[in-house]
């Protein structure tokens, strides 16, 4: 089968969060079962962070986009039997993959360049695979889209919605003009509520619609987490599947992680003590408790502010704190007011430091995920890897992944006192056998891509109308 995804990010060229991770690790599965898969995702700078790689470059194309046809760049390589082909143009030379007020056409036009920088490689797919809204006009151009090159009209598709919060709303004039889409998609699954929206297109014109958690995929469904798609996504009935994310167990491997004071695993978890007296003095904080990690976007989705409101009883309790992240502005003023008051006991790192999210995540004892909604979450699943028990929120993922007081806690209620009532219930247990009986079987867990690749090549053969 030949498969083309198409993302905003991929690890380890370019990441932000999970929708990276996920889109660095999943192709590479799939074409380690014996299938062809090129991922296209826009040109960034520095390409690959503190090891960067420069594609090869292959030339510039003309693709349909507004009024005309405007030239892109295509640069590629090659790693783990996939082929990755990166789209240059201005508007993905700055500073950030998104977060700016035209990030809708910034997308729009990476829409319409993936099916010529495909072309231009001769890789014509039996069904795309796009990622979150960048890539949620693929499903429109595939079924109604003009000016595509040849064997791309009416390919199958694929689209996988990751965060459901974010969804591409723009005027819908304004995306009908960028993408060059017919005046006829007025009223179709491009709209909603009186706007152009990239997620609802793709989840309306893709031939199968997954999520990535099977817990996310109800909560879709419901209105306090649909985010005004609920109806659009009850709609979709059998179209709509949950299939669990994955791990990179060659990234996040305790036992081979070079980022780490010593390497240990489940046989022999010495070297987790030594990773945590490390990860103290590099933070300064003292050894007086068990130390909680948290590895996140600094957000209200993560409950990042009901951490911070638990944080007197959390210290009360006697933990000590380690917080890696960046995001809401107000968020990381009240995180580093929070250090600032307790130096000895709380420590933030207000960074994207991928060695040092891996030092947090086996230097810690237990890992703080507090979200109000979470589709799948990697961080709960990378802290059982490395035996560090995570206390998460029974929401997406986070349900799917965490058994309460087997390989780790679960609270139901999204508040600071269900939260520090968790967090005590964790203190009471450090140390005792119970604990070291919850590490053991959180790090026996299988969180590799295996599993879940084969569940997407299964979906794809629906979607190309295969048998199994």
């Amino acid at each position: 089968m030949r498969v083309i995804h198409a993302s905003a990010e991929v690890a380890p060229f370019s990441k932000t969060g999970g929708l990276g991770d996920v889109v660095g690790a999943l192709p590479a599965a799939q074409a380690a079962y014996g299938h062809e898969v090129l991922v296209v995702s826009p040109w960034y700078p520095e390409l690959g962070g503190v090891t960067p790689v420069k594609p090869m470059w292959i030339g510039d194309i003309d693709v349909p986009f507004a009024g005309g046809l405007e030239p892109v760049g295509v640069g590629t390589l090659e790693r783990d039997g996939v082929l990755y082909a990166f789209v240059g143009h201005a508007d993905y030379s700055r500073p950030d993959p998104y977060g700016y007020p035209d990030d809708v056409r910034r997308f729009a036009r990476f829409c319409r360049a993936v099916p010529p920088v495909a072309a231009r490689l001769g890789f014509v797919p039996d069904l795309v695979h796009a990622h979150d809204w960048h890539a949620g006009l693929l499903p429109v151009l595939l079924e109604r889209g003009w000016h595509l090159p040849a064997g791309f009209p009416g390919r199958p598709s694929v689209a996988t919605v990751h965060n459901v919060q974010f969804q591409g709303v723009a005027p819908l004039a304004h995306l009908l003009h960028w993408a060059r889409l017919p005046l006829e998609l007025v009223g179709s699954h491009l709209e909603h509520e009186d706007r152009g929206n990239m997620l609802r297109a793709a989840v309306g014109f893709a031939d199968l619609v997954t999520t990535v958690s099977p817990s996310y995929a109800v909560e879709l469904t419901e209105p306090g987490y649909g985010f005004g798609l609920d109806t659009t996504f009850r709609a979709l009935g059998r179209r709509l599947a949950g299939i669990l994310n994955g791990l990179d167990v060659r990234v996040w491997d305790p036992a081979r992680d070079p980022h780490l004071e010593a390497t240990y695993d489940a046989a022999d978890t010495s070297g987790k003590e030594r990773c945590r007296s490390a990860l103290l003095e590099e933070l300064g904080l003292d050894d007086g408790g068990p130390l909680l990690g948290v590895v996140s976007r600094l957000a209200d989705q993560k409950g990042i502010d009901l951490l911070l409101e638990a944080l007197p009883a959390l210290l009360e309790q006697g933990w000590r704190l380690a917080l890696l992240g960046r995001g809401d502005a107000k968020l990381e003023a009240a995180a580093r007011d929070a250090a600032t008051a307790a130096p000895e006991q709380v420590a933030v790192t207000l960074a994207h430091d991928e060695p040092l999210a891996h030092r947090v995540y086996a230097g810690s004892d237990a890992l703080a995920v507090p979200s109000r909604f979470e589709p799948c979450g990697l961080s709960q699943m990378i802290a059982q890897r490395y035996g560090t028990l995570p206390l998460v929120r029974a929401t997406g993922g986070l349900r799917d992944t965490v058994e309460h007081e087997r390989d780790g806690f679960v609270f139901e209620e999204a508040s600071a006192e269900e939260l520090a009532l968790a967090a005590g219930n964790a203190r009471g247990m450090w140390g005792t056998q119970a604990w070291r009986s919850m590490q053991q079987r959180a790090m026996a867990h299988d969180r590799s891509w295996r599993a879940s690749a084969r569940d997407y090549l299964e979906r794809y053969r629906e979607a190309i109308g295969e048998a199994p």
